[in-house]
C-alpha cells in the first residue's frame, strides 16, 4: 500500500508539472526542469538512499504513461554508485547535480542520443569497472523520433566524482537502467492501449461498436496480456534485486527481452485500433508512440557484458530464475524433489497413457499427494494452492505421471462441493485411490469450447434420465469406466447455460458406443454416442439445470494446470540448453546469431507465462478468483508450446524431427513429440481464441 500511495502521488505531481503525453511535443526545450524540481522536492531523486528500486522503477512506468522522459533511474543509479561520497550523493538528492547515464569511457569526447540533456548538469559515464561524473559542457539538439529531442553532449574536461566499484556493480547499474527504460516504454504502451479500448467501445462502424469485431477485441486482449505479463516480469525482476538474489540481473534481462518488443507491438496494435483518431498530434497516441520506440531503441546503447539472455543460458550453467511461492511451498518442493529423485525415472517423453507402477502409486497415495487439496474431513490435507502448484510443477518437470490426479482435482472437488452425502460416501473413496478411469463428456461436434450450446439431451423418466447425443474428443474414453457428462435438461433455458445438468456415471450400460480416433500426438481420443442411454438420478451431481456451477468448480484448477504446462516447457528449454552446451558454437553460433536471438525469445516468453501463472496463484490464495492471469497465461504458453517445437527444428535441423526410438536424437525425441502435442494445448480446455474472448469481455469490450 505504501508503494501504491507513492505511485499515486507521482501521478498527481506529473500531471501538475508536465500534463499529458501531448506535453512532449508542446513543451519548450527546458520543460523537464520543473519536473526535475518536483522530483527533488518530493524525494524521488533520493530513492537510492533507501534502496527503493520498486519505487523508482514504478515511477519510471508512470512517467511513461505521460511520455515524460525524466531520467529517474539514471539519478537512482548515480545515487547508488556514489552513496559513499556524501557530498555528491546529497547534491544528487537535492537536484544540484542532475545526471544522465551513458555507457562510455571516462575520457569520451562526445556522447550521442542523450535524453533530457537540456536540463541535465552531468553525464554519468559507466565504463567497465568505473563510474565517472563529468559536467556537461555543450549540448547540440538532434531532432528525430524522441520528443523532447535527444542531444549530442560534450562533457567538460574536469571530473566531479570518480568511483571504481568493480565490474559487477557497473553491470548491475546497467541492468537497472535497461529495466527502467522498458518500464517507461510499457507505461506508455499501456496508456495507449487504454485509449484504444475506450475508442473501441465508443466508435461505431457498420452499425455497431468496433470493439465487437473479433479482430479488434482479440488485438486488445493480446495487448492486455502482453502488458500484464510485462508488468509481472518487471515486478519479479525488482523483487529479485531487492532480495539480493544472484539471478536478479538475469531476471531483469528476461523482463527486458519480453517487455521491450511487447511494448512496441502493443503500441502499434493500439494505433491500428485508434486509426485516424490516434494519428494526429492533438491526440496523446503519437507522443506515446515516440516514447515507446525511442526507449526501446535506447536499449542498444546499454549493452551488458554477459550478453543477451541466450548468451547467459548457453555459456554458463545458469538456469532460469526460480519463482518463489513462499517458504512453506518451497520446503514442500524440496520434499517432492527428494521423492521423485529416489524413483530414478529419466524419460524424454511422457505419453498420455503412461501410468504409475503399483509401487509408485502406493507411495503417492501414502504421502497424500493425490488428495492433498481435499479438506481434512474428506481424507485430504487441505493444502494451499501454492503447495498444489509445486506438486504439479515438479511432477510435470520430471515427466512423472500422476495417475488419477485429474479425477481427484476435477471430479472429486466437484463432488465435495455439489454432491450429496451418498455420492460422497460412494464416490470419493474410489476417486481418491487414484484408479478412477474417466473421460470428459463436454465437447460436441458443433459445440467445442461453447459449452452453453450443448445439444446432448437428458430427459427425466422417473428416477432415471434418458440421454441422447454425441460427444467428441474424449481423451482416454476407450479406457474409461466413467463419464463426467454435461447434458441439456432444459432446451428453452435463458440464458442457455442455465439449462445444463451434470452427471458422473458409468458407461458400461446399454446405449453407449464409441469410435476411436488417433490424434496428431499419437494419443487415442474418441467420439462417444448415447442412444437411449439411461442414467440413474443418483448419478446427477448438483441441481437439475445447475450444471454450469458444477462445471465452473471442476475447472477451478485451471491456474494449477497452467503451472504444469509452464513446467513442461521449462523442461524442454533445459533439454534444449543441455544439448546446445555440448557444442555452443556449432549449434547456435556466436553471440548475436539468429539462433541465439530465438532462444532469448523463447526464454522470455516462458518466463512471461510463469509469472502470470504465479500472479494467478497468489490471487487465488488471497481469495480473488476473478483475475485474468490464467487465460492470459494460456494465451502465451499455448502459442509458445507450438513455437518451441518449431524452434527446435530450426536450431538442431532435421535431427530434431526424429522420434524417441532413434538413438542420439537431440532431446531424445522430446522436441519431435512435443511439437505434435503442442496443437492440443492451443485447442484443448477452451481454445486460445475463447481465452481472448474472456479477456476482451473483462476489458469491457462489447460482444
Amino acid at each position: 500500500m505504501e508503494l501504491e500511495a507513492f505511485l499515486e502521488s507521482v501521478d498527481g505531481e506529473l500531471e501538475r508539472a508536465w500534463g499529458s503525453a501531448t506535453a512532449a511535443g508542446e513543451a519548450p526545450e527546458n520543460a523537464l526542469a520543473p519536473v526535475w524540481s518536483v522530483a527533488a522536492a518530493q524525494g524521488w531523486t533520493g530513492l537510492a538512499e533507501d534502496g527503493a528500486v520498486d519505487a523508482v522503477v514504478g515511477a519510471a512506468g508512470r512517467a511513461g504513461r505521460v511520455a515524460c522522459p525524466v531520467p529517474l533511474v539514471d539519478v537512482f543509479v548515480a545515487g547508488e554508485l556514489f552513496s559513499d561520497d556524501h557530498s555528491v550523493a546529497e547534491q544528487i538528492t537535492t537536484g544540484a547535480i542532475r545526471p544522465v547515464a551513458a555507457v562510455a569511457d571516462a575520457d569520451v569526447l562526445v556522447v550521442h542520443h542523450v535524453e533530457a540533456a537540456s536540463v541535465a548538469t552531468h553525464l554519468l559515464l559507466l565504463g567497465t569497472d568505473r563510474a565517472v561524473l563529468r559536467p556537461i559542457a555543450e549540448r547540440t539538439v538532434t531532432a528525430g523520433l524522441a520528443k523532447p529531442d535527444w542531444s549530442e553532449v560534450t562533457p567538460a574536461a574536469e571530473v566531479t566524482a570518480d568511483v571504481s566499484p568493480g565490474s559487477a556493480a557497473i553491470e548491475r547499474a546497467k541492468a537497472l537502467l535497461r529495466l527502467g527504460l522498458v518500464a517507461r516504454a510499457v507505461g506508455a504502451a499501456e496508456r495507449t492501449l487504454e485509449l484504444s479500448i475506450a475508442h473501441a467501445k465508443d466508435r461505431v462502424a457498420f452499425g455497431k461498436p468496433i470493439g465487437s469485431f473479433q479482430a479488434v477485441s482479440h488485438r486488445a486482449a493480446d495487448g492486455a496480456t502482453a502488458i500484464a505479463a510485462s508488468q509481472q516480469l518487471i515486478s519479479e525482476a525488482v523483487s529479485a534485486r531487492i532480495a539480493g538474489r544472484a539471478d536478479s540481473d538475469l531476471a531483469a534481462e528476461l523482463a527486458v527481452a519480453f517487455a521491450g518488443p511487447a511494448a512496441v507491438r502493443v503500441q502499434f496494435d493500439a494505433q491500428h485500433t485508434l486509426a485516424a483518431q490516434g494519428y494526429f498530434e492533438e491526440h496523446e497516441a503519437p507522443w506515446l508512440f515516440r516514447r515507446v520506440n525511442a526507449d526501446v531503441a535506447s536499449l542498444d546503447e546499454i549493452p551488458l557484458a554477459a550478453g543477451e539472455v541466450a548468451d547467459v543460458l548457453v555459456e554458463t550453467a545458469v538456469r532460469m530464475p526460480a519463482l518463489q511461492l513462499g517458504a512453506e511451498a518451497e520446503e514442500f518442493r524440496r520434499e517432492v524433489r527428494e521423492f521423485l529423485g529416489r524413483r530414478g525415472r529419466d524419460v524424454a517423453v511422457r505419453h498420455a497413457d503412461d501410468r504409475l507402477t503399483e509401487e509408485e502409486a502406493a507411495a503417492v497415495r501414502e504421502r497424500g499427494y493425490l488428495t492433498m487439496a481435499w479438506p481434512l474431513e474428506a481424507g485430504g490435507m487441505a493444502a494451499s494452492v501454492e503447495k498444489q502448484t509445486v506438486l504439479g510443477e515438479e511432477f510435470s518437470y520430471a515427466r512423472f505421471p500422476l495417475s488419477g490426479k485429474a479425477a481427484v482435482d476435477l471430479l472429486g472437488t466437484a463432488v465435495l462441493r455439489h454432491g450429496t452425502e451418498e455420492q460422497k460416501e460412494r464416490l470419493l473413496p474410489l476417486i481418491g485411490r487414484g484408479d478412477f478411469p474417466f473421460y470428459l463428456g463436454y465437447s460436441e461436434p458443433e459445440t467445442g469450447s461453447d459449452l452453453a450450446a450443448l445439444r446432448t439431451r437428458a430427459v427425466r423418466d422417473g428416477d432415471e434420465w434418458v440421454v441422447d447425443g454425441r460427444k467428441m474428443w474424449g481423451t482416454n474414453a476407450h479406457n474409461a469406466e466413467w463419464v463426467w457428462l454435461a447434458a441439456r435438461t432444459d432446451p428453452d433455458a435463458t440464458p442457455p447455460h442455465a439449462g445444463i445438468t451434470v452427471f458422473l456415471t458409468r458407461v458400461d450400460r446399454p446405449g453407449f458406443e464409441l469410435q476411436r480416433h488417433r490424434a496428431l500426438s499419437g494419443e487415442t481420443s474418441c467420439s462417444t454416442f448415447f442412444d437411449d442411454f439411461r442414467v440413474p438420478d443418483s448419478d446427477r451431481v448438483g441441481e437439475v439445470n445447475g450444471g454450469w456451477k458444477v462445471i465452473t468448480t471442476a475447472l477451478a484448477q485451471e491456474r494449477v494446470l497452467m503451472a504444469n504446462i509452464a513446467a513442461e516447457i521449462l523442461r524442454l528449454l533445459d533439454d534444449m540448453l543441455a544439448e546446445i552446451r555440448k557444442d555452443p558454437g556449432g549449434t547456435v553460433g556466436a553471440r548475436g546469431s539468429a539462433k541465439r536471438a530465438l532462444i532469448t525469445q523463447l526464454a522470455a516468453r516462458l518466463q512471461a507465462a510463469r509469472v502470470l501463472v504465479n500472479a494467478g496463484i497468489r490471487a487465488t490464495s488471497a481469495g480473488d478468483g476473478a483475475r485474468l492471469e490464467a487465460p492470459m497465461a494460456k494465451i502465451i504458453a499455448s502459442v509458445l508450446y507450438e513455437d518451441f517445437g518449431e524452434a527446435a527444428l530450426r536450431i538442431f535441423g532435421p535431427a530434431a524431427a526424429l522420434g524417441e526410438t532413434v538413438p542420439g536424437v537431440p532431446g531424445r525425441g522430446a522436441f519431435e513429440y512435443n511439437l505434435r502435442l503442442s496443437i492440443m494445448h492451443v485447442v484443448g480446455g477452451g481454445t486460445i481464441d475463447i481465452q481472448r474472448n474472456l479477456v476482451a469481455r473483462a476489458l469491457g469490450l462489447p460482444r
